[in-house]
């Protein structure tokens, strides 16, 4: 349900509104040394990737801003370029005040639980049209959109929410799905056939009609998480919006396509346009979560109406392929509360980067019962055709560190029993082992100890009381700390 307000409360009692500057300002006094900004004239052409990638290599991910990004017409933007506003787990922990552990299981807690609604406020009063931009005075090659990957054909929307409604109940949905930029007013989008989006199309395409559309970028990361987070169809994503990130979100008619078609009024950026059903032209390859590169393909046509923008607006991006951390804590959300239905005794569960933040699913639980990690393992497998791999721990395993998760499958499984095999399941097309039609198999592991009263052999430990008692800093010092070496040569490329 979606209130008509004159002046939201918010506004009324002084609240800081959520948004993206709002999370920026906090963030950077919450953890200063995690913000960069290069002031420096950088090309979105590869260059800015190429920063990221030199992060990652050092896995880490701050959140960086680019003060004077160059554009695919070769000018320097007026709009700066934000990268890794949600790079990694303390990033979207702080956004709903959350921890590092417990993020994915607060996010859907919060998608359940949530009062809040969204409102709809008046033009005058929402910041994303204070720029009104139509027809011919649109050219999305004057936006900072990052070219990231060598064989992409050009610039990529990464970061924009593509949201269209469905016809009959005139119901929003949210989706995070790529746009690659063709000309000054085209966008070319990817919409997977299970996607409520790819719904909505086919839903105007049996009415003959246009689909009214349109990307939304930068805003607050819990809006973000709570837009993008699973739901049914049709379901609103304003309502999961306002939900996570605990203040209704604030909404604002269209500037082209009608009173009814609602857009977030404290976005950076709103781009508007249609669909026409079965107007389709060549997208891709693009360097897509698994880290290959997609073939090319025909992708839906955006036909942008409008911009409107935020005064000194500042353009979001994700680096796909690069930086999977979003992806992974986004499916953990889902499958966390999909087991913890069949599986009570579900402590955590971690979508890893090894998995491309999609493909695995590493599963803890407070083991009662040896019937346990098979039911984990269907409910986590049923949870997201995105998950080929569930893997099952006690809880003495750290589920976020792959090395650990290895070694219980290394000592506490054995395959002959403890391995179940699906065949012929729906999965990503964007998995290069699928083919084309997505078709692929499934699997799980049961890595945990048998079930008390049956006994396991005692783990190796030093006394908690010691490993408290003695620290590095304090024996070797934090300069010299500082200059032990990682293993990985962090020049090798990948």
């Amino acid at each position: 349900m979606v209130t008509s307000v004159t002046q939201p409360e918010a506004q009324k009692t002084g609240e800081q509104i959520n948004d993206l500057r709002s999370f920026l300002a906090a963030y950077r006094a919450a953890f200063p040394d995690d913000v960069i900004e290069v002031d420096k004239p950088i090309d979105t052409n590869f260059e800015c990737s190429a920063v990221g990638r030199h992060f990652e290599d050092l896995n880490k991910f701050p959140l960086l801003l680019f003060n004077q990004p160059i554009t695919a017409n070769g000018n320097v933007s007026k709009f700066p370029l934000a990268v890794n506003v949600t790079g990694d787990r303390r990033k979207l922990a702080f956004a709903i005040n959350s921890t590092f552990e417990d993020v994915s299981i607060d996010w859907r807690k919060r998608v359940s639980e949530g009062k809040h609604k969204p409102v709809v406020i008046d033009r005058g009063a929402a910041p994303v049209k204070e720029n009104v931009l139509v027809g011919d005075q649109v050219d999305l090659r004057d936006l900072p959109i990052m070219h990231i990957h060598e064989m992409d054909p050009g610039p990529y929307i990464t970061a924009g929410m593509l949201t269209t409604f469905d016809p009959k109940h005139n119901i929003d949905n949210c989706a995070l799905q790529r746009g690659f930029i063709a000309g000054p007013r085209e966008i070319r989008c990817l919409l997977v056939s299970r996607s409520h989006n790819y719904l909505n199309y086919l839903a105007h395409q049996e009415l003959g009609k246009p689909m009214k559309i349109a990307y939304w970028v930068g805003h607050h990361p819990a809006v973000f998480m709570g837009a993008h987070s699973n739901l049914g169809y049709p379901e609103s994503h304003y309502a999961t919006a306002s939900a996570v990130s605990g203040q209704s979100l604030r909404l604002v008619p269209s500037e082209t396509l009608g009173d009814d078609f609602l857009v977030p009024a404290d976005a950076e950026f709103v781009i508007e346009g249609i669909m026409v059903p079965g107007k389709r032209a060549l997208e891709a390859p693009f360097g897509e979560y698994p880290r290959y590169y997609g073939p090319q393909r025909m992708g839906e046509v955006f036909d942008v109406t409008a911009i409107t923008h935020r005064n000194n607006a500042i353009w979001d991006q994700f680096l796909v392929g690069m930086n999977n951390n979003y992806g992974g804590t986004q499916e953990e959300a889902s499958i966390y509360s999909v087991v913890k239905r069949v599986v009570p005794e579900v402590t955590r569960v971690h979508v890893p980067v090894s998995g491309s933040g999609r493909f695995h699913a590493y599963i803890q639980i407070r083991k009662t019962h040896d019937g346990q990690p098979r039911e984990a393992i269907m409910a986590a497998l049923s949870s997201s055709y995105m998950i080929k791999h569930a893997i099952v721990v006690d809880e003495d395993i750290d589920v976020f560190d792959d090395r650990w998760v290895m070694w219980a499958v290394a000592t506490r499984s054995q395959w002959d029993r403890d391995v179940m095999i699906v065949p012929n399941c729906y999965g990503s097309i964007l998995d290069p082992s699928t083919g084309e039609r997505g078709l692929g198999c499934k699997g799980g592991i049961d890595a945990t100890m048998p079930a008390p009263p049956r006994r396991f052999p005692k783990r190796l430990n030093v006394p908690d009381k010691v490993l408290d008692k003695i620290t590095l800093e304090e024996y070797i010092g934090t300069e010299r700390l500082a200059r032990v070496p990682e293993q990985r040569d962090r020049k090798a490329r990948r």
